[in-house]
């Protein structure tokens, strides 16, 4: 798949008219010089979305609201970077399961219309790989449904990824429990409503990724009483340089804000203890037969493993149907390399530090830093299988021990 150079087909391009000007409302229009020409081209494209979208309501609006969400949806819940996306892509490969794509979270109010299309002949607009990870990218690949919500004109901490320099947008979108009735409302019809469009042309259970989904397990029940939940875990010590190199990179490549970066490294940090207490709060409450933990390094070491100890945990059908089709994703992945980086040794103090409470509750250890290595160096991504011999899964508990 050829790819421009230089240009980034932005993630808010599927928003619609009206939506994207009360999100630059909420942020006061606070866009920087040098992405003026970004946020013209979003503005753009913005009009079409608000055309094809009352296409797609006038030929299949009827058929849509009237679609059903057959089975209570899988989510897969855990932290940015702490693999989420891996097994994601991985159950997305069961033909009995139905992934968000990306062109859907993209363009969540037209897709019905327009994903076709967009997949045959537009592929050519997004880079064969992501920038931050150099993980596939496409159309028809999995995305996490947060995207459709930002393209619906929801509030969402998402918009972060858009607005760097702003204090962190919409806190009371992560748990969603402290919004007015009506707002929560609004929420949850927005999102089943995405949910049903999918449905509408893509039979089969929903599988959904979504790391602020780790927040709202409560709601996720409320509405979905027999949701299956997977949440998995990554040592600290490569999640928190890995966070740093991927918010760095997507603000760059989709903000409409120059990113400055000067509290990154504190949001970070406050991020991943903010979602570990969260959880903390809230696992336990879901049935265990619901709900299964896995660490990111079990799923590098041997995915397949992982994956069947999944299946035979929620006691889930077609098994080994899916087989070949992982086996597949697999080969066709076998050339993938990670960044394997040294960790900093400031950043490695830090952790031990201020994460000692997540280290303890996921079973991970202090680990010794490298002194030679640059916090330059500290700042790229980290996606290496570190001690695999020592990880383990758990379908029970969130605390090690």
């Amino acid at each position: 798949m050829s790819h421009r150079p230089g240009f980034t087909l932005s993630m808010w391009t599927g928003i619609r008219f009206r939506s994207w000007v009360r999100v630059l409302a909420r942020h006061g229009f606070r866009v920087s010089p040098s992405r003026i020409p970004r946020a013209l081209g979003i503005t753009a494209a913005s009009v079409a979305s608000e055309m094809l979208a009352a296409m797609q309501a006038v030929c299949w609006g009827r058929g849509v609201r009237a679609a059903r969400i057959a089975h209570d949806p899988i989510v897969i819940l855990g932290h940015w970077r702490s693999g989420t996306t891996l097994l994601h892509e991985l159950l997305a490969c069961d033909p009995r399961l139905v992934a968000p794509s990306t062109i859907q979270c993209a363009a969540p109010s037209h897709f019905v219309l327009s994903e076709q299309f967009a997949i045959e002949r537009l592929g050519f607009l997004l880079p064969e790989r992501r920038p931050m990870d150099a993980m596939r990218l496409g159309f028809a690949r999995p995305q996490e449904d947060e995207l459709a919500l930002c393209n619906l004109g929801l509030p969402s901490p998402w918009w972060a990824v858009a607005f760097p320099d702003d204090p962190p947008p919409d806190p009371d979108y992560e748990t969603l429990e402290t919004l007015p009735a009506a707002a929560r409302r609004r929420w949850i019809t927005a999102w089943t409503g995405f949910l049903r469009a999918i449905q509408f042309e893509h039979p089969g259970r929903l599988v959904l990724k979504n790391p602020l989904h780790t927040y709202r397990i409560p709601l996720i029940r409320e509405v979905f009483p027999a949701a299956d939940f997977i949440h998995i875990v990554r040592d600290p010590h490569d999640l928190v340089p890995s966070c740093l190199h991927f918010w760095r990179r997507i603000a760059e490549d989709h903000g409409v804000q120059r990113p400055r970066g000067v509290d990154l490294e504190d949001r970070v940090f406050a991020s991943i203890l903010r979602m570990q207490r969260r959880l903390a709060a809230t696992w336990h409450a879901v049935p265990p037969a619901h709900r299964y933990q896995t660490r990111y390094e079990d799923l590098v070491a041997d995915p397949l493993a992982v994956l069947h100890h999944i299946y035979d945990h929620f006691g889930w059908p077609g098994r080994e149907a899916a087989e070949p089709h992982w086996r597949a994703h697999l080969a066709a992945e076998r050339g993938y390399r990670r960044n394997d980086l040294p960790l900093d040794d400031r950043l490695g103090r830090r952790i031990a530090a201020e994460l000692g409470e997540v280290l303890a509750e996921t079973g991970y250890r202090v680990r010794p830093s490298s002194p030679a290595t640059s916090s330059a160096k500290a700042a790229a991504d980290v996606e290496s299988n570190t001690n695999p011999s020592s990880s383990r899964s758990r379908a029970d508990d969130i605390t090690h021990g």
